[in-house]
């Protein structure tokens, strides 16, 4: 027998086993890694709440509030009497009264004729301008130039413009009729130059053209270049190159430009009371006359009626565009 004993060889392990091992032991630690970052997540759960509250509260309080009150009044009725008020017995009859009053849908339908017309005219008048800012003036310096001049006019008040608009310009005696008469166009002044409906919109176009010029601007700029040199290269035309090439990438732009300003002349009253001088009405005036006449609630209910067809005419144009996946 030997005094001491050899020791023993440590165990070889296989590199298949190793690799075994490993891949039993991987998605142990990611799972592990999975929990500690799920809980480092809860544990701040708050923050993104913290972060939409104080815009949460802003829409909430100048936008949500006010239209449930508008919504609330137009269920409301007018008690005369002696106590007589508004009293929050609740009716339909202010909705009613608002569908059958063909003033109202005569008015409504106009205000529809006049969006129609600014938002087409907008589009075919500012689409030119945004096309050169974008595509035709090469260094950035003078595209930015050249659209802060197109946006200073923009800086004042819209019944500042509206103002300004109808009263040196319009009217009878106004510079674009002594510029037509000057040039011996028209023998007399043009009637429609002044408190018409011609003159209204046209101002509505003028006041509210740089909405649709702006995203048509930025969405321009954004336009693959290589892509219009492809389409050149194959023997593209330039209507089959804006066509095929340009109008699918601005189509986004032509929605969101469409959008504003259907919206915001659909409901004007501002620019029509300033340049129509009660010649000319819209939806907005006839809202505004019963307000004006503490008719509330008659009131509220066509406001009510101008928001659905504005949700209506929004839904329509969104049609044309997918603006979650283009944008």
């Amino acid at each position: 027998m030997s005094s001491s004993s050899e020791p023993e060889a440590a165990p070889q392990l296989d590199v298949a086993e190793l690799e075994a091992a490993e891949e039993v032991e991987r998605p142990s630690a990611e799972r592990a890694l999975g929990l500690a970052e799920g809980a480092r997540i809860r544990g701040k759960w708050w923050v993104t709440p913290a972060w939409a509250l104080p815009g949460g509260l802003w829409l909430g309080f100048y936008l949500i509030a006010p239209l449930v009150f508008v919504v609330l009044v137009s269920f409301w009725t007018y008690q005369v009497g002696a106590n007589r008020g508004f009293i929050t017995n609740w009716t339909l009859a202010n909705y009613g009264t608002v569908l059958h009053s063909s003033t109202y849908w005569h008015q409504m339908l106009g205000s529809l004729y006049t969006s129609m017309i600014s938002v087409a005219v907008c589009l075919v008048l500012g689409f030119p301008v945004a096309y050169f800012l974008a595509l035709k003036v090469q260094k950035l310096q003078n595209q930015i130039a050249l659209f802060i001049i197109a946006l200073a006019p923009f800086w004042t008040s819209f019944l500042t413009r509206s103002v300004a608009w109808a009263y040196p310009l319009m009217g009878r005696e106004g510079a674009l009729n002594l510029f037509l008469l000057k040039l011996h166009i028209v023998s007399h002044p043009v009637s429609a130059f002044g408190f018409s409906t011609l003159s209204v919109r046209l101002a509505m176009i003028q006041l509210y053209i740089l909405f649709m010029v702006t995203p048509l601007f930025f969405l321009l700029g954004q336009v693959d270049k290589f892509a219009l040199e492809a389409a050149r290269d194959l023997g593209g035309n330039w209507w089959q190159t804006f066509r095929e090439v340009i109008l699918p990438q601005t189509m986004p732009g032509i929605v969101i430009g469409s959008i504003f300003i259907f919206v915001l002349t659909m409901g004007e009253y501002g620019t029509v009371t300033v340049i129509g001088q009660g010649a000319v009405s819209s939806v907005g005036t006839y809202i505004q006359q019963q307000v004006l006449g503490i008719q509330y609630p008659q009131g509220a209910a066509s406001a009510v009626l101008l928001v659905i067809a504005l949700v209506l005419g929004v839904f329509v144009i969104t049609r044309f565009s997918n603006l979650r996946e283009e944008l």
